[in-house]
């Protein structure tokens, strides 16, 4: 399709050109402080970036045959030109453009100025789906699917670091250290909500946005986000990146990873916009401006369906515990983005098929990680609330209505779970109630989610096999199905790990930070299984314990199985058999 590789090469060099003076135009616009220097420098550079794009896009032209694959590769840019040059014809023959309210709400000046603004995120776009095919010898190097999970959470949390040490991302009097910078990068990534700086008032509308960008793509993950660019962009994905996106979502036939894609990223923002559009017209009372309004709507519907717990209330969500509306679209986006992505779409599958069925062949059926998932989701949070009303009915919750206390129970349920949004103060609930929330906190919520823990599945899992074993069973069955050996070896070694290295992680922060057991505890296990609920010792941390809960997040994250298989290269089974020998046990 293209002629020649001098032309080629060209168009490759003016992307990274024009990709570079693109991002250092952002950084200079939206991260350092206006001044006579930065401001001229930041319009010249999102000008020579999109003037670079199109001479690319012009090269493009050219160079692609036949034309239909250049329309569909490059119709995203093409698009954006012609709009741009229908609204500059308006305009010049005295009409008005009708995107004028749009550009009030954003502050923008001009529709020239909000196509420089689009095609800069366009051109990011593009540079990222293209960057690693730049260079011959990365491109065919080949990194196993658990390295390149853990490079790349690496990378976006460097860069997240980078980004909010900016001088515009925090206020000019309380500038953000290299640690602490760190430490919230990593908590937003991993989409764990920690925090040693208040998020409402230590972070401007610029550390926020960083913050709500960094929790997005912790949350669905940048590797899904650049294998739908380029199937955007009509590069497609080749075998290599569809066998690290079926690990990552644990997607069981390789041929299904890119329509698995499509769901997952159509699924993501459809219920970001429905839940950003319900919080937006909850917070009409509380936030009047319709701007900070939206910010605040769409903030909070991406950090609970990522069950990140971050919030622009320095509170959570305690002084708006009695807002039904609000709590309640909460908790639905964290369970919902708890549930996991293949768990969802069998299920809609399956309600189809129950729909649209025919007598003699359904559709869609339920498998049984979607079961397992499904029952053990609605019996925790039927337990968790029982529970926690029965401890904290005179306690905590006393004061309230019934109803109230039932819903504070049933909302603490859910967000211990992995999402760390709270409704009631932490620190006044007994300390029975305090380790029930450790418990669910290491359970979990679903493999392939957002959410983190050991995962129902685990527990599914061993309980299966601990039955098995009492009933001398010589396999593992589950809902009339028998469990393959691996499966329950993985399971063993994730809930080991679940274990031991939250209680490393304890040892050392009861050494360093000389704090009660049970707070420490809660801190502990809440970084480990990615929930972001604490007791308030976050913020008083000592170095050494910012850098062991920064660590129990990014392990949380990735889960002690994927770095095993990251960082321990595989080895062949051996042919030769070994004699047995018996051991006593118990």
């Amino acid at each position: 399709y293209r002629r020649g590789s001098m032309v080629d090469s060209m168009r490759r060099w003016l992307l990274v050109a024009a990709g570079s003076a693109g991002l250092l135009g952002f950084v200079l616009q939206y991260g350092i402080p206006p001044s006579g220097t930065t401001t001229p420098l930041a319009g010249l550079l999102r000008s020579a970036a999109v003037a670079l794009f199109l001479l690319e896009l012009a090269l493009a032209a050219r160079s692609v045959r036949p034309w239909r694959f250049f329309l569909r590769t490059r119709w995203p840019a093409l698009a954006l030109t012609a709009l741009l040059a229908g609204e500059i014809a308006v305009v010049s023959l005295g009409g008005s453009t009708w995107l004028a309210p749009f550009l009030g709400f954003f502050s923008l000046k001009s529709v020239t100025q909000a196509y420089v603004v689009v095609v800069q995120f366009f051109i990011l776009g593009n540079l990222l789906v293209h960057l690693p095919h730049l260079n011959a010898r990365l491109a065919n190097r080949r990194i196993r699917p658990g390295v390149a999970f853990l490079l790349v959470f690496l990378l976006l949390i460097a860069v997240g670091t980078g980004l909010l040490m900016l001088p515009r991302a925090v206020p000019a009097e309380r500038p953000l250290p290299l640690l602490d910078s760190l430490f919230t990068a990593t908590s937003a990534v991993c989409v764990t909500g920690l925090i040693v700086r208040d998020t409402a008032t230590e972070f401007t509308p610029v550390g926020q946005g960083i913050i709500l960008l960094l929790i997005q793509l912790g949350g669905l993950g940048i590797m899904a986000l650049t294998a739908t660019l380029s199937l955007l962009f009509g590069r497609g994905i080749g075998i290599r990146e569809s066998s690290l996106l079926r690990e990552v979502f644990q997607i069981p036939v390789l041929g299904e990873v890119g329509r698995m894609l499509r769901f997952i990223v159509l699924f993501t923002f459809a219920v970001e916009l429905v839940g950003s559009l319900v919080l937006y017209v909850g917070l009409a009372e509380v936030i009047p401006e319709p701007r900070d309004r939206l910010f605040c709507a769409v903030f909070h519907a991406v950090s609970a369906f990522c069950n990140a717990g971050f919030s622009t209330f320095s509170d959570s969500l305690v002084s708006r515990a009695g807002d039904g509306l609000l709590v309640g679209t909460i908790a639905g986006l964290l369970i919902l983005g708890g549930l996991g992505f293949t768990v969802v779409a069998n299920l809609l599958a399956f309600l189809r098929g129950r729909a649209l069925r025919r007598r003699l062949a359904p559709t869609g059926r339920l498998d049984v990680q979607t079961k397992v998932i499904l029952v053990l989701t609605g019996s925790l949070l039927l337990a968790g609330t029982a529970l926690l009303a029965l401890l904290e009915w005179e306690g905590a919750f006393a004061g309230n209505p019934a109803a109230r206390k039932l819903g504070l129970a049933f909302f603490q349920a859910a967000t211990t779970r992995t999402a760390g949004f709270h409704s009631v103060d932490l620190s006044l609930l007994s300390e029975p109630a305090l380790f029930l929330m450790i418990v669910m906190m290491f359970v979990g919520a679903a493999p392939g989610s957002t959410a983190g823990g050991v995962k129902l599945t685990t527990v599914a899992i061993m309980w299966a096999n601990l039955r098995a074993i009492g009933q001398g069973l010589p396999q593992t069955r589950l809902l009339g199905r028998e469990i393959e050996p691996i499966a329950v070896r993985r399971a063993m070694v994730v809930l080991s790990g679940g274990l031991v290295v939250p209680t490393v992680g304890l040892f050392i922060l009861l050494l360093s930070e000389g704090r009660p057991l049970l707070p420490t505890a809660f801190e502990a296990f809440s970084a480990m299984g990615t929930v972001g609920l604490s007791l308030g010792i976050t913020p008083e941390l000592t170095a050494t314990g910012r850098i062991v809960i920064t660590l129990l997040m990014f392990i949380g994250r990735l889960g002690p199985l994927t770095l095993a298989f990251g960082l321990v290269p595989s080895s062949r089974e051996r042919g030769v058999r070994l004699p047995r020998s018996r051991i006593m046990i118990g």
